[in-house]
């Protein structure tokens, strides 16, 4: 355990202890502080008004339940250095910097490439200003010496699923999202390096497991928070095709090619890209003007669910026959399809939960509960019926 340096009041878990040291200078480090302006949930607040909690928020939450995992295990024996114990804590802060704006909505979007390279990049930069930290960038890439470590940041039941599924159902008011957190924690352990729950929290880890397929069905793949976060992933599109780009846009993809992208990538928050927004209100390429719209004035593209792939043809059909004539130029703008998979619990060889039985015991949760492989799936077609053709046409006005 480290020393306390500052303790702050969380509305989920309560107090939560900051420690000396390097994790209070990364929680100052403007890299950090930036996740403050980055929302947790993106437009999910267009279903949800009180989404609005941040990934600062998260990351904080993350950081505290890593800590009391840390004692729970500490209390069964197992011994870490402070070193240890504090790359653990940092790695659990940091997890989240390489994400931009609104969440996943706009991955690959800014920067060709995934948050977590964007992260590993970012944590080097980091380095510069509080030390090595290639023990932190180990635990994120599944490589540490204590394997169990790197499952208790990116694993099966980690302190990331199980800070944001609690956090948000407690922001989106989704009460399926409740999860036992602190019983979980207490009933950790370690077996042949592996991280594992003590048989008496299997019943914590299978309603973890429904938990999760709740909320993905009612919060994170809801109808309509599809069709804003895809109305978001057009009005981005748009603003490329358009004549008219933002200078730190321009400049961003200017770096990007010259491969020194971090530093615009660091000034674009979800205050800079809501001024975009607003300023192509009134842009001469319609689809972006339209679009830029429907997003100020919470007009989300209608998502329409179709058991078979051959109805799709049929739907799209239909659709178009109720389209404005004004706005047929346009059309391809509006129209997506997709696909929505709910995967609450896919274990493979390898990689599963892993339950430790009175009798000392490793077994796979697969093999104790295979009901729950069931709560996987089912794949959802989907498509965008467009927007209302009376809101359309002031749309494109």
């Amino acid at each position: 355990m480290l020393p306390t340096a500052k303790i702050v009041n969380d509305p989920v878990h309560g107090f939560i202890r900051l420690p000396e040291g390097r994790v209070m200078a990364a929680l100052s480090h403007p890299i950090v502080q930036r996740l403050r302006r980055l929302s947790q949930l993106g437009l999910a607040q267009f279903i949800y008004p009180g989404a609005t909690h941040t990934r600062f928020a998260h990351a904080l939450g993350v950081l505290h339940l890593a800590d009391e995992a840390l004692l729970s295990l500490q209390g069964k024996g197992i011994s870490l250095s402070q070193e240890t114990w504090e790359a653990v804590l940092l790695a659990a802060l940091l997890h989240d910097i390489g994400h931009g704006p609104f969440s996943h909505s706009l991955e690959g979007s800014l920067l060709p490439i995934s948050h977590e390279v964007v992260g590993t990049q970012l944590l080097q930069l980091l380095a510069k200003d509080i030390g090595d930290l290639s023990e932190v960038e180990s635990l994120w890439k599944g490589t540490h010496s204590h394997p169990f470590l790197c499952e208790l940041i990116a694993g099966q039941v980690d302190v990331d699923r199980l800070d944001y599924l609690v956090r948000d159902s407690f922001f989106t008011g989704v009460q399926e999202g409740l999860v036992g957190t602190e019983r979980l924690i207490y009933t950790l352990s370690v077996a042949e390096q592996k991280l594992a729950i003590e048989e008496k929290g299997q019943t914590s880890v299978e309603k973890f497991i429904v938990t999760r397929r709740f909320m993905y069905w009612q919060v994170y793949l809801h109808k309509g928070v599809l069709g804003a976060e895809w109305l978001l992933r057009r009005w981005w599109e748009a603003l490329q095709r358009a004549e008219e780009k933002p200078p730190l846009l321009r400049r961003l993809q200017d770096d990007a090619v010259a491969g020194e992208s971090l530093e615009a990538f660091l000034q674009i928050d979800e205050a800079t890209v809501w001024s975009w927004i607003q300023e192509s209100t009134e842009a001469r390429f319609p689809p972006l003007r339209a679009l830029s719209r429907a997003l100020l004035w919470r007009i989300p593209y209608k998502i329409h669910y179709v058991e078979e792939a051959s109805q799709m043809a049929k739907k799209k059909e239909e659709w178009l026959g109720k389209f404005p004539s004004a706005a047929q130029p346009w059309v391809e703008w509006f129209w997506v399809e997709g696909t929505a998979e709910n995967e609450a619990y896919k274990p493979t060889e390898g990689e599963d939960i892993y339950i430790l039985t009175k009798e000392g015991k490793v077994c796979p949760l697969a093999e104790r509960a295979p009901w729950l492989r069931g709560l996987s799936g089912p794949m959802k077609r989907f498509f965008v019926g467009g927007i209302p053709s009376a809101s359309l046409e002031s749309l494109l006005r």
